[in-house]
């Protein structure tokens, strides 16, 4: 039988991308690190020093009157479930399986806000934007960032910045990713190409599995590649530029096959719905590819009776820990699980008709 969940209800029923988005960009996440003065980083730790520091950090964090609705979350009552469940939700490309005692997160009420405590630094904070504010969401975090400052003494370095536990992300402190949905890019094998013609000098490009060889759920992820010597509008601002013209190259693809689209891209939306809807059994990996090619196909007027953001939504959901937290009265093996997603994924487009 299924645990009860330590995560809270609001986490569970509020999926980030079933908020109307932009079809192209669909997400975006913020980190920003922080160590606290005066303490060795996390690794260096003892278990007391540990405990002090997270009660530290706690407290400082409840007292903000933005943080209200929060919860707090110790490492180690989380179940490996929940630790996948909320790295899913956030877009983490960290592994968070080890967290145990002595790490903690505060999870925000709206569910678009995570900090994690003494994990890979002291302190990490995160944000996930999902409504195409990129800048309300930076400040939101840059803004919340300050108020600790009041309460903490952050250490910071004159000549190198914000120090933390690995070097390359001292500075700043500051990690964005970017989360473009490049189908027609991907599938007529020009995004290597544009990526060399508009690809700031201060972003690497990515997949959701830590390379661009294999781009899941055809998701290119744009990452700033330093911290240190930059500001965060530098930062920001070839993010902002990179993401802008892929998508525009993106839309210009799009437009060509509204108008006269090809047999290999009219193919890859017909057979992933085929496949979604006909499948026994349905890995993750899988599921994911056939899912983006049904959100192009929303896009383009090819797949009607949904909307873009309730593909969105099912991107998220039929994930693993997703998936199985849906179904947490029971425990489900990784045959049972591929099955339950493949039958999830029947219903959720039944409702559809393809047009092409």
């Amino acid at each position: 039988m299924g645990e009860p969940s330590n995560l809270p209800e609001s986490i569970l029923t509020n999926i980030p991308w079933s908020e109307k988005a932009d079809t192209i960009w669909p997400a975006s996440s913020f980190f920003l690190h922080r160590n606290l003065g005066g303490y060795p980083f996390s690794q260096k730790l003892t278990e007391d020093s540990s405990s002090t520091l997270i009660a530290k950090i706690k407290a400082s964090f409840l007292q903000l009157p933005e943080m209200e609705a929060s919860s707090y979350l110790p490492g180690e009552l989380l179940t490996p479930r929940e630790k996948e469940f909320l790295s899913e939700h956030f877009l983490s490309p960290e592994g968070w399986q080890n967290i145990s005692k002595g790490q903690a997160f505060i999870l925000g009420g709206s569910g678009r806000f995570l900090a994690a405590l003494n994990v890979q630094d002291h302190l990490v904070i995160q944000s996930i934007d999902c409504k195409g504010e990129w800048e309300k969401a930076w400040n939101a975090v840059n803004a919340l960032e300050g108020a600790l400052s009041r309460h903490m003494d952050f250490s910071f370095s004159p000549k190198f910045g914000y120090l933390t536990s690995d070097p390359k992300i001292s500075g700043t402190g500051l990690i964005v990713s970017c989360y473009l949905h490049l189908p027609c890019l991907i599938q007529s094998k020009i995004l290597r190409q544009l990526l060399l013609l508009y690809k700031e000098p201060g972003v690497e490009a990515t997949g959701m599995l830590g390379n661009i060889e294999e781009l899941l759920g055809d998701f290119l992820i744009l990452k700033n590649i330093h911290t240190l010597g930059v500001t965060e509008e530098t930062i920001l601002k070839e993010l902002h530029l990179t993401a802008t013209k892929l998508i525009l190259a993106e839309r210009t693809e799009r437009d060509k096959h509204r108008k006269n689209a090809s047999a290999e891209i009219k193919d890859a939306v017909s057979r992933s719905y085929g496949l979604l809807m006909h499948s026994y059994q349905l890995e993750t990996k899988e599921a994911l590819d056939a899912v983006s090619k049904i959100k192009l196909g929303i896009d383009l007027g090819w797949i009607v009776g949904m909307l873009d953001k309730e593909i969105n939504e099912i991107f998220f959901r039929c994930r693993k820990a997703h998936l199985q937290q849906s179904h947490k009265e029971v425990a489900l093996d990784k045959k049972e699980l591929a099955h339950t997603r493949a039958e999830y994924l029947h219903s959720k487009l039944r409702q559809t008709t393809l047009t092409v």
